[in-house]
């Protein structure tokens, strides 16, 4: 097997002996495996350092960061807060403190040097781990966390009573400093006689429909939620009554949901899990009708079955892989349980989805009063990479781009690419009295004036295509390598789809003759939106870099005019911003993709494509209706 280096002349992996027969097991022990390096000679620290490293995104300066943490606005200061665990220390998960940056924009941040709040006490000694942002009404901000003093903590280990505690940190210079007040911990441990899988990451908003529900006075109080579950029972959310006026004060309500382990009412909603973490809840307006509103919650689920996710890993494999988790959201109704004994509430399942299909995890999100936007920020995990090119790096990790939420509404549906309207369980669907449908599901995108401000840049370059027909042929529309020079750009494109289409896509060259190459495509047959991954040209690379595809459900919707009774169905757009090694995809604004490319520092080009393999179907040919490519994007 051969030891792995960086080229300098090509920025790839490459062989540093030849590649001889061998009878060594492919994938060899731990111990005897080879360590892949970077020959010092050839790459700097600083070269390894930005060789994969995002530009525009929000980061830690260094070392090992995760979870977004309490994003928030000051009306005091106009500025924007946004924190998330840190190891200031090192490039691997430990000693997590928390980082911190603030924005008059959400656009430009102001990345803080020192942590701003670390684990220094006697119950927080082992981690400041996830939470929320309040602005106070003593007109602190005030950060409400989860104080750790045992580890390790996993929802598969007997959870130790106390290891995971709640506690509060008050600014009152506008977010300079932070201290942690005298009666910490507010709550000391979970509930009385749960045997919990996990208790931690605080989530507090004023929450009108449940204050509403259980006849609390709206004003004056405010609703917390802990993320868990309860051991052979369900994940779930634990959820608290908070005295607005004194937010030491929490009087905890019950478990808010119980599906049991592992619900998964079919592909587009996964898996529900075994653990909760990071949940928030939110209620989210129909952007064409303010009347309508839906209440959501977004969380991470752990302990999902490993089989269930397009890319399952093999569990014996000792190659980079992620873990059996998802990001997810669900929309429900407010219920009296059935029994007393479960709390006076109980949210029920409606509809949901997947916030990201990819290797986005611990989202976070707030209501900004400036823009009345539902803002969500995700953790951009670097699990496709062997830990020894991540630590040589010196920095693991990136926060997404923020993003907005939305419920994203069609009027006179009556069917979809394949899928029956009613099996399609990520959309919440009303007959109308025409025998068609309004559906809506939770939209995201990512927040509009980052992209505008992006595509602003000061170098950026902008290409357009007209529209033309696809085919499987050597012709189509594309790119050419002149429009795509930086590995930070923009691409907006539509397609109309032809019923006779199976795959219709785009291509990304990283070779010279797409040999090597990002696929972006949708399977109409199958109802999956693919992303395939380069990878690195060289002998079991699988084993220092993840390179397997992304997948997600999706579909397109038809629709009936009800005057004329035409039918059309709605045209496929995809959009995507990379940042070096992050790419982050977003189709018809409701399936988000977040994935890492590492084996794709040149391009080449990008060209179009429609494969017609639909037997039986007649129809005119799919069409590129535009494409915009903005390169070389970024912030001044």
């Amino acid at each position: 097997m051969a030891n792995l280096s960086c080229s300098n002349s090509s920025g790839e992996l490459t062989p540093t002996s030849s590649l001889e027969s061998s009878t060594a097991p492919s994938s060899p022990p731990a111990w005897n495996r080879p360590t892949p390096t970077f020959k010092q000679e050839q790459l700097s620290r600083e070269e390894r350092f930005s060789r994969w490293r995002p530009k525009y995104h929000l980061m830690a300066k260094e070392g090992w960061m995760n979870d977004p943490c309490a994003p928030g606005y000051d009306p005091a200061t106009g500025l924007y807060h946004l924190s998330f665990q840190w190891n200031p220390n090192g490039t691997d998960w430990g000693d997590i403190a928390w980082g911190s940056a603030t924005s008059p924009d959400m656009i430009h941040w102001n990345l803080r040097d020192q942590p701003c709040l670390s684990p220094e006490t006697s119950y927080d000694n082992k981690g400041v781990f996830t939470g929320c942002f309040i602005k106070a009404r003593d007109e602190s901000i005030t950060y409400v966390y989860t104080s750790v003093n045992h580890l390790p903590i996993h929802h598969t280990l007997p959870h130790t009573k106390g290891s995971e505690s709640l506690s509060l940190a008050k600014s009152h210079d506008g977010g300079k400093t932070f201290e942690k007040i005298a009666g910490n911990p507010v709550l000391p441990s979970e509930p009385a006689g749960l045997d919990v899988t996990g208790w931690r990451d605080p989530y507090v908003s004023a929450w009108p429909s449940m204050a509403k529900f259980l006849g609390y006075n709206e004003d004056d109080t405010l609703f917390g939620i802990i993320s868990g579950g309860i051991r052979d029972v369900t994940p779930t959310t634990f959820l608290y009554a908070i005295d607005a006026n004194d937010l030491t004060q929490w009087q905890y309500l019950g478990p808010l949901a119980n599906f049991g382990h592992n619900l998964r009412p079919s592909r587009w909603s996964g898996d529900l899990g075994k653990n909760w973490e990071v949940t928030n809840f939110t209620t989210v307006h129909d952007s064409n009708d303010s009347r309508i509103r839906r209440d959501f919650l977004i969380m991470g689920t752990e302990g999902c079955i490993p089989e269930r996710r397009p890319s399952a890993a093999d569990p014996a494999s000792l190659n980079p892989s992620r873990p059996a988790r998802g990001q997810l959201w669900m929309s429900g109704m407010l219920q009296k349980p059935s029994k007393p004994s479960n709390g006076p509430v109980n949210l029920t399942y409606s509809f949901g989805g997947h916030l990201d299909h990819g290797c986005l995890y611990a989202a976070s999100s707030f209501h900004d009063p400036v823009s009345q936007k539902q803002i969500v920020w995700g953790w951009i995990t670097e699990e496709d990479l062997c830990d020894d090119f991540r630590r040589a790096q010196g920095w693991s990790g990136v926060l997404s781009m923020p993003r907005e939420l939305r419920i994203q509404t069609f009027r006179h549906v009556v069917g979809a690419s394949a899928s029956s309207l009613d099996s399609i369980t990520s959309i919440e669907r009303q007959i109308d009295d025409r025998g068609a449908y309004t559906i809506r599901t939770l939209a995201i995108q990512p927040y509009q004036p980052l992209t505008s401000a992006l595509r602003n840049g000061p170098s950026v370059c902008r290409a357009t295509l007209a529209s033309t027909e696809l085919n499987s042929g050597p012709f189509n529309p594309r790119f050419r390598a002149g429009d795509v020079q930086t590995t930070q750009w923009e691409l907006d494109c539509v397609f109309k789809v032809s019923k006779r289409t199976q795959h219709l896509g785009l291509s990304i060259d990283h070779a010279g003759d797409y040999s090597r190459a990002t696929t972006l495509l949708f399977d109409q047959a199958s109802e999956t939106f693919v992303i395939n991954r380069p990878a690195f040209p060289i002998l079991n690379s699988s084993e220092f870099i993840n390179s397997e595809p992304e997948r997600a459900p999706h579909t397109l919707f038809t629709t009936r005019d009800p005057v004329t009774g035409k039918v059309s169905t709605e045209y496929l757009h995809i959009r995507a911003w990379r940042d070096n090694s992050v790419l982050e995809v977003f189709v018809n604004g409701r399936t988000a993709i977040t994935t890492r490319l590492y084996a794709a520092e040149e391009t080449f080009g990008m060209r179009f494509f429609a494969d017609d393999h639909i037997d039986g179907i007649v129809d005119v040919p799919s069409e590129l209706v535009s494409a915009t490519i903005w390169d070389n994007i970024g912030l001044t």
